[in-house]
């Protein structure tokens, strides 16, 4: 009842929020004590009381404040300064915990001439935190520094101090939650049923790029592994297991099964991350011959439709450290992983000695062996003395969501989103709450998006069929990531049309201004379609190049510059066979009606023999012309030879490429490939053949 409440009071404040200036405290220049922890990390020290809020408007206990040693008797300091010197008319001490223990404000010149600015002689409020907005009359001085005297019998028990901030405004400054701006009205979480949903928790989504698989961590199920098996050693009291459901074909989701051996096992399972073409799942732990577990990450393959054995990611200098998990309301050592589109970075939630304080983000870079380097903390902008964890990158490799209980939010921890903006990986836009609708009272996190980016899936508690259950919620402009497009794509011979597989040398890199970058997407392939996945984002222009054996090269651009809107893009690229004797028609070579005119959408196909003829000095090819019946037999059989020789013509512009080594020949309507009876017929008889006579 007491967090219906809270809750209650938070939208209430949030909705009457002020937005006037505020300046918060940037250094601690004295102080009597601080909770120092075991890993002496920032967790309560007097930095935590620098800056805007932490948790504020939140009323909680939090790691992020200062918490000087004294409770019941005594009395405790923190002096702070600001980066400039204003007159001030009010001091904003937010009191997490306790308030009411602050005996007197003194302020200070730029000189240190001390001040009394307020005296406090009210008896201790009765709650459990407040902003306490402190009105004054206005300093006739400038105040660059200020110090909170805590008498701790004012009220006693541990104080919490969350910012100290001046104004030279008498309106009561209200903290706000940076929540997402534009939240649709009507925008609801729908459970996703009891498919999906049981009395046992299920956590932890991962939604397969395409949408059409979402993985996830089922709890304690009679039919997990590691109850069945018998083998359950009582590591915890928790069991769990990966299970799947598949995405039907209207659109609903099957009953989840249990992927089975060898992903789940007796110990504790779980799925942390997902490749971009859904072939690769990478699991929690490193899976040891025993049997056994080791913290870590390990990938398994999907092939034949079965999962291969998962083998260890190596991560350099790799630690998970224990620390107090908040959910859990014990000690231990969860880790949490997020893999980019192209699995250049992985990111993760842990605990290491560098922490800014309980479990930090982190990302991680692919070395050229598979292995990843030493992980980098990601910065005080998302990392606070709280928990940070359950990180999800989309498909865009910028747009991060991940929960935190170290920022303003609604519950024990909330869901937040950030952009990346720059490749440091340390400088991320100010972390927005995805909002009431998706952030409950309670622990809100593991949110999967699609590359679609149409929906979101996440992990709550509320209005669950048991325990946790997952949900989904549609998207709205705020909270979406950038855009992109699932391109799968074929090669195939260009006379047979057959699949060609395996093609060597596949590279797809990011171009602009005809200049080739280094971006390049990772491309997966599917040995069972022979088709070849991918992801790309959209504005963007990509080069395609691939090679093999007894065929000329593909260079192609795939232009999505003007593209907006998110697409799953299909196409086949036709490979040229280098074989004396070869003949084919150049089925996207276009004319304007009648005449010898080239049309500009020809220029791709004739660029890939000019290429062709390039790379091979000693080849040799014959154009031959064709027409329909139509008309004039003289004039059809002109028409076709100015048709080739336009063709000639533009493959030898340049200069680059010798006319001797093109013939050409103008058959007229004198050779069909169907009878000239009906329209289609007759376009399939109107063409030019390549064919090659010399290599």
């Amino acid at each position: 009842m007491k967090i219906r409440i809270l809750f209650s009071f938070l939208l209430l404040i949030f909705h009457n929020s002020y937005t006037q200036e505020v300046l918060w405290a940037t250094k601690v220049l004295e102080k009597s004590s601080e909770t120092i922890d075991e890993s002496y990390s920032p967790k309560h020290r007097g930095v935590q009381a620098l800056g805007k809020p932490n948790v504020l408007p939140q009323i909680v206990s939090s790691p992020c404040s200062w918490r000087p040693t004294g409770s019941g008797f005594g009395e405790d300091y923190i002096k702070v300064g600001f980066d400039k010197a204003i007159k001030v008319k009010q001091i904003v001490v937010g009191e997490t915990v306790n308030p009411g223990a602050v005996g007197r404000i003194f302020g200070y010149t730029p000189s240190n001439q001390e001040i009394l600015l307020y005296e406090n002689t009210q008896p201790a409020p009765r709650q459990s935190g407040r902003v306490w907005n402190v009105i004054i009359p206005e300093t006739k001085e400038v105040i660059s520094a200020v110090k909170l005297l805590i008498v701790h019998q004012l009220s006693k028990g541990l104080k919490e101090i969350d910012a100290i901030g001046i104004s030279g405004s008498e309106t009561p400054y209200v903290p706000k939650i940076n929540v997402a701006s534009n939240i649709p009205a009507d925008l609801q979480k729908e459970n996703l049923g009891a498919n999906i949903n049981s009395r046992y928790g299920e956590v932890a989504p991962l939604v397969s790029p395409d949408g059409k698989n979402l993985y996830f961590t089922r709890l304690n199920h009679p039919e997990n592994i590691s109850l069945k098996s018998g083998k359950n050693e009582k590591i915890s009291e928790i069991q769990q297991d990966i299970w799947v459901s598949k995405l039907s074909k209207n659109g609903d989701w099957e009953l989840a099964q249990n992927v089975g051996e060898p992903l789940n096992n007796p110990q504790n399972n779980a799925a942390a991350t997902i490749s971009a073409d859904g072939k690769s799942l990478f699991v929690l732990n490193v899976y040891l011959p025993n049997g056994r577990f080791v913290a870590g990450l390990s990938k398994a393959t999907l092939k034949n439709k079965k999962w291969e054995l998962p083998k260890q990611i190596r991560i350099a200098d790799f630690q998970a450290l224990e620390y107090y998990d908040e959910k859990l309301k014990l000690k231990t050592t969860v880790t949490e992983y997020a893999i980019s589109s192209d699995e250049k970075f992985l990111i993760m939630g842990l605990k290491r000695t560098e922490s800014y304080g309980d479990k930090d983000l982190y990302v991680s870079f692919k070395n050229a062996d598979d292995s990843y380097t030493k992980p980098v903390n990601l910065g005080s902008i998302l990392n606070s003395a709280g928990n940070e964890g359950s990180p999800f990158l989309a498909a865009d490799n910028k747009t991060l969501y991940f929960n935190s209980n170290g920022h303003p939010g609604y519950g024990d921890a909330d869901i937040f989103v950030s952009t990346r903006l720059d490749d440091t990986w340390t400088n991320w836009s100010e972390p927005i709450n995805l909002g009431p609708v998706i952030n409950s009272p309670e622990w809100d996190g593991y949110i999967t998006i699609p590359a679609s980016g149409e929906y979101a899936y996440f992990s709550s508690s509320k209005n669950s069929l048991g325990s946790d259950d997952i949900f989904k919620v549609k998207l709205f402009p705020a909270i979406k990531p950038q855009i992109v497009n699932l391109f799968d794509f074929q090669f195939k011979d260009k006379a047979t049309q057959a699949v060609l597989t395996p093609v060597t040398n596949v590279h797809i890199q990011e171009a602009a201004n005809d200049t080739m970058k280094v971006n390049a997407p990772v491309v997966n392939f599917d040995e069972e379609t022979g088709t070849f996945k991918t992801i790309l984002v959209t504005g963007k222009k990509y080069q395609v190049t691939a090679r093999l054996d007894g065929y000329g090269d593909i260079n192609a651009l795939v232009d999505l510059s003007k593209e907006s809107r998110y697409k799953e893009l299909k196409k086949v690229f036709e490979m040229l066979p280098m074989v004396a004797g070869q003949k084919m028609v150049l089925q996207h070579l276009l004319f304007d009606q009648g005449l010898a005119v080239i049309r500009e959408e020809s220029h791709e196909e004739l660029e890939k023999i000019r290429h062709l003829m390039l790379d091979n000095p000693e080849m040799e090819i014959l154009l031959e012309g064709h027409t329909d019946n139509q008309g004039d037999m003289f004039k059809n059989i002109k028409l076709a030879e100015d048709r080739v020789i336009a063709v000639k013509n533009y493959l030898c512009e340049d200069g680059k490429i010798n006319p001797s080594r093109i013939k050409v020949k103008s058959w007229g309507p004198y050779k069909p490939v169907e009878r000239n009876t009906s329209e289609e017929a007759r376009k399939k008889n109107r063409r030019v053949e390549f064919t090659i006579i010399k290599m």
